[in-house]
Formats: C-alpha cells, structure tokens, sequence
C-alpha cells in the first residue's frame, strides 16, 4: 500500500515536470496512427482516455472526427493542459483503479502509452470494462514484464534501489553536470538534484495474469497483438501465444458482447 501510494504522489506532484522526455520516449507515429485507427472504426459516440496526459497525440487527434471525447489523468497539471489547449475534451482529474463515471457509459475506452504507471493494472482493465457500453470497445497497451528488455530494464531498477546512498548521490549529479553543459543542444533533458533515489513508477506487467482475468469475463472477447517497431504496420495480431514473450510491447482489443 505505502508503495502504491508513493507511486500515485509522485505521478501528481513530480512526474508532469519529465512528462515531455517520456513522452518523446515512447513516441512512435507508425504505432500512434494505427492505435488512433482502431478506435475511428467505431465511427461516433463517448470515448474515454484513462490517462490523458497532455490530450497529445490520441484524445485531441480523436476529437477531430466527431468523438464526444472524455479524459481522465491523475496529474491535475496535465489536466489543467488539456482543458486550456482543448476545451471541448471533457478532461477530469481521476483515478485509472476508481473511475467517477457509471456503468455502460461509453462506447469506447483506451489506455495507450500509460497502464504501467497503474499500481493494480487488473482493477484499472476492470474499471475500463465496467464503464464500457455492450457492444463496446476496450483497448490497451502493456510493456510485456515477460519480454527480455523490460527482464533488464526492472533489474536494474532494484540494483538502483539497493546502492549505496553515497554512491548513488555521487553518480547522479555528474551525470546531471553532463546533462547541463549539452543542454543547450538538447533540452529534453530532466535534471534531478535531489538526494533521493528515484520511484519506480513505471512497471511492466505480466500478460499472463491479464490473460487470466479476462477469461473469467464471459461477457468479452479479446485479442492480443504484439509490437514489432520496425515494420509497418507494426500491430501483429498473435494467433497463439506460443512468441508472445518477442514483443515488448503488447495491445489487448477487447470486445463487449450482447
């Protein structure tokens, strides 16, 4: 719990200050556009983005076909950027876990680039379910915990955690000197100078455990697709799961049935 907690505080005190650099991380137009085309299928109606963001690229390119677009994010300083930049979004401040809206609301739900911020994924993905319409859609996207990348990537994590203070504090601010005399070259960098150790905020989740749940839900369908980022299109749809683990990246389209 007390880590859970962490995780959402500093989502709505810290992280909107690095927003643009992981952003730009995970950036990918190819992956964008065929995302965006998933949901233009459903031609009209409410749609809801868990995790808005900044409304940049999905919600505000969406809102363009006529969608009656909502949004919802943690960060209040994301929100306030979505209401000033498009007003016609329906923008709150929310919880992913506890979404303020009722059942059967909307027509389509989505959570791109966002679900491994969420500290209890399953009980977001049973939000996104409860609040969609029968006949509905359900799309989301998760870093596969499974996949050999992110196996590293969460490793190194823990070591982060386990350093020593001293040692940590050293490396961190002759990094951050470097980051500052190349800055005017390339100013996407965050610079931290506090003495504290990062949060893991975001965290690959185990497709397996998703795959689980939604079995249980014998009012869906769902396929999955894995992301191959050097060809276009980039979305496979996986016919078993026998190479699931090659992607790092997975989309779950989940369909609400009569």
């Amino acid at each position: 719990m007390k880590d859970k907690n962490l995780r959402k505080n500093y989502i709505v005190e810290k992280y909107p200050r690095q927003w643009k650099v992981e952003k730009k991380r995970h950036d990918n137009q190819n992956y964008n556009s065929e995302l965006i085309q998933k949901i233009k299928g459903k031609k009209n109606g409410k749609i809801l983005e868990v995790g808005i963001g900044d409304g940049e690229p999905f919600s505000e390119e969406l809102e363009k076909y006529g969608f009656d677009v909502y949004g919802v994010d943690l960060s209040p300083t994301h929100i306030k950027t979505v209401k000033q930049k498009y007003p016609n979004i329906n923008a709150t401040v929310g919880d992913a876990e506890n979404l303020d809206f009722g059942n059967n609301f909307f027509d389509v739900v989505f959570c791109y680039r966002s679900s491994w911020y969420f500290p209890d994924l399953i009980k977001a993905i049973s939000e996104m379910l409860r609040v969609a319409k029968v006949d509905g859609l359900v799309v989301f996207d998760i870093q596969n915990a499974q996949n050999s990348i992110h196996q590293l990537s969460l490793k190194e994590k823990k070591r982060v955690q386990k350093e020593n203070i001293f040692k940590y504090v050293f490396f961190k601010y002759f990094k951050n000197i470097i980051k500052v005399l190349i800055k005017p070259f390339k100013s996407s960098y965050h610079i931290d100078w506090s003495f504290n150790k990062p949060i893991v905020i975001g965290m690959p989740a185990n497709p397996d455990k998703i795959i689980s749940f939604l079995k249980t839900k014998k009012e869906i369908t769902f396929h999955i697709f894995g992301v191959s980022w050097d060809r276009s299109p980039s979305l496979i749809k996986l016919k078993d799961l026998t190479n699931i683990n090659e992607f790092d990246r997975l989309v779950f389209e989940i369909f609400i049935n009569n």
